[in-house]
């Protein structure tokens, strides 16, 4: 008879007892070879690891990649890599014994569960009468791990995590139940014992299920109630909305983006020696997280650059309204340092749409325009051996759309053109207005009947089959080489156009190339699409006192002249501790606060819940580099607080404080 591993509800002693000699006959198929450093169970192999290495010294590891001051970061960071990773294992390792044992029911699958769980040393598993395993949205399981691997570890250290330890113990058991009964499924550890309590529990469901049943959980059991206030949801293999605030110079950022891609190519380079070529999903994991870890140091940098812009394209909106006319040349430069002012600020944007921390801001764009001012760009893109033409003509074609994804869409669909040329040959792009009338044919393309612009990209490449075609647009399908390509350049593509109604149109054949097609319906001209509102230009208000308050000192001493010129009075605060004092002082002398969004010490909406404990209805006008979902983790409110966002031009300041102001 095999060990008792699990401990379950007496009506499935029988169903587990069976599990259990399965799983034990399966376990005494074991043969170690030192001398060959192999380990090996029923034919497979296996690696034993240390578990404070996955769970408590994994977590240091972490926080010391990050750096001080960003503990936090670091630990939601470590806890989402755990949670992804133990459930992509749990689900392989389950797949791997159904098969080997010939399990094809699922309750007999789940049931093996607990019992390799025991076997391999990540916990003992105790079963409560709680729940409900039918293979559906319906699936309600509560469990406990008394002897948890991940929470010995901790407790050895002697260290509170500060948080439910057990993140892979969740994971992998959901995962195994996953695939055992075929449907989505997620586990939160509600109490844990390296947080004092007396066991590990973990509640588990569907991930459109769990925080409703968490919290009934909860509320059938007062006396718990307070131990599990801390539980988490795991973010379920979503990409990692990751916040880089980088502080250091350009020299000290080289050194640290070096050393971070350093870091993330060796850790890539032993977990991809680890990983079996059949286990596809746990390599695609591994890539989100390098993409999400770049994209959020491109945010970080996105916003230090941003800083830096406003200064140099507000201070160049000075010059040149200090400027007499009689001096062209100096205008000219001064136009030109706008000008490159506004590139630059397009750039950043670039790096805020690949860091997935630039919320969607469509407008009305020509499409026309658009691709004119990146073909010089896409020539030098796409090399020497293949010719680029350009028909876009000359008539304005306005879309609804973001102006960075229209650039994101353009350069995707060339890269994917020059891509399927390795011979060489010709892209060709084109834009064109045309009237859809016809109903079955609107159908037929997935839109509506009216006026349209077509975005169209053509190649003389290789082409594709059918089947290929059906699947280009699937995230992570790729038909090139192993690092060639991450399969998400036309999955980008297709997400921006699904965001902007636009239909997505590909014909193609093996040998004949290919064209793709965006049809995009026809905009008009937008009000809010204009830069400044011209009756809103340099009008003096003498009357009207500001206090300022932002942390890095070009912007301040920027932002404060503009306004002082105007005529407004100002006072200026490099910190909310100083902007406190300054305000109990006067506070009824302040017509509008204008304040940073994410500063040291206190963010900028929680200084102003401050002032307006003093004064309830003061006007508020808010900054930052930062996109305005990062904003709103701050705690600023996207229905009741404005946002002027950086690098901004000296007449949109303007304007912002006069609309904050209501003159």
């Amino acid at each position: 008879m095999a060990l008792k591993t699990v401990t379950v509800p007496e009506a499935m002693e029988a169903l587990f007892g069976k599990a259990e000699e399965v799983v034990s006959a399966y376990f005494q198929q074991r043969t170690d070879a030192p001398e060959r450093g192999t380990i090996e169970i029923f034919g497979e192999r296996f690696v034993l690891v240390r578990a404070a290495s996955m769970s408590v010294e994994f977590f240091s590891l972490v926080e010391e990649l990050f750096g001080r001051g960003r503990e936090d970061e670091a630990a939601g960071f470590a806890r989402n890599i755990l949670y992804d990773l133990a459930h992509a294992i749990g689900r392989s390792d389950a797949k791997n014994f159904h098969q080997k044992m010939g399990l094809e029911d699922p309750i007999a699958r789940m049931s093996a569960g607990p019992v390799h769980f025991a076997h391999t040393g990540w916990a003992s598993v105790e079963l409560t009468d709680e729940g409900q395993t039918t293979p559906d949205e319906n699936f309600y399981l509560v469990y406990n791990h008394p002897s948890s691997f991940e929470s010995s570890a901790w407790m050895r250290a002697e260290r509170d995590p500060g948080f439910p330890a057990c993140i892979m113990n969740a994971g992998y058991s959901s995962g195994w139940c996953e695939e055992s009964f075929g449907i989505s499924l997620v586990s939160s550890e509600v109490l844990c014992a390296a947080r004092g309590h007396e066991t590990c529990r973990f509640v588990m469901a569907p991930p459109n299920r769990i925080a409703d049943r968490v919290q009934d959980y909860i509320q059938s059991q007062p006396n718990l109630a307070a131990d599990m206030r801390e539980f988490q949801i795991p973010d379920f293999f979503s990409r990692k909305r990751l916040e880089d605030e980088l502080r250091l110079a350009h020299a000290e950022l080289e050194v640290r983006v070096g050393e971070r891609t350093e870091e993330l190519r060796r850790a890539n380079e032993r977990l991809t020696a680890e990983i079996d070529e059949r286990q596809r999903i746990e390599h695609r994991l591994l890539r989100s997280q390098k993409l999400e870890a770049l994209g959020g140091l491109a945010g970080g940098i996105a916003h230090d650059f941003n800083n830096l812009l406003t200064a140099v394209r507000v201070y160049a909106d000075l010059l040149l309204a200090g400027l007499e006319d009689d001096k062209p040349e100096l205008v000219k430069y001064a136009k030109q340092i706008a000008d490159a002012s506004d590139r630059a600020e397009r750039l950043t944007n670039k790096l805020l749409v690949f860091s997935q921390h630039r919320a969607p801001q469509p407008r009305s764009l020509n499409l026309v325009q658009t691709v004119h001012e990146m073909t010089d760009m896409l020539r030098r893109l796409i090399g020497e051996d293949v010719t680029l033409v350009c028909d876009a003509g000359d008539t304005p074609s306005l879309v609804r759309i973001d102006p960075g994804h229209a650039e994101q869409v353009i350069v995707n669909l060339i890269v994917n053109a020059r891509d399927a040329m390795p011979s060489g040959g010709t892209a060709t792009i084109t834009v064109a207005a045309v009237q859809l009338a016809d109903d079955a044919r609107a159908r037929e393309l997935g839109t509506s009947p009216g006026d349209k612009v077509v975005l169209s990209v053509n190649d003389t490449g290789i082409g594709m089959d059918e089947d290929t075609q059906n699947r280009i647009f699937d995230p992570f399908f790729t038909t090139k080489e192993v690092g060639r390509g991450t399969g998400l350049g036309l999955a980008t593509v297709y997400g921006i156009a699904q965001q902007c109604g636009a239909a997505v149109r590909v014909q193609s054949a093996v040998g004949q190339g290919a064209t793709f097609e965006l049809w995009f319906d026809r905009a008009q001209p937008h009000p809010d699409d204009a830069d400044t509102d011209p009756e809103m230009r340099s009008v003096p208000v003498t009357d009207k006192m500001v206090l300022l308050v932002e942390d890095e000192a070009p912007v301040r001493e920027l932002v404060s002249a503009v306004l002082r010129g105007d005529g407004y009075r100002v006072r200026v605060a490099p910190d909310p501790a100083v902007a406190i004092g300054l305000f109990e002082e006067h506070a009824d002398d302040f017509d509008l606060v204008i304040s940073d969004v994410i500063m040291p010490v206190m963010s900028g909406p929680d200084l102003v819940k401050v002032l307006r404990r003093i004064r309830p209805q003061l006007p508020v006008l808010f900054m930052s580099g930062y996109a305005q979902d990062t904003a709103q983790r701050s705690g600023l409110d996207p229905d009741e607080d404005t946002l002027l966002s950086k690098p901004f031009t000296a007449d949109k300041l303007r304007t912002a404080v006069r609309k904050a102001l209501e003159i």
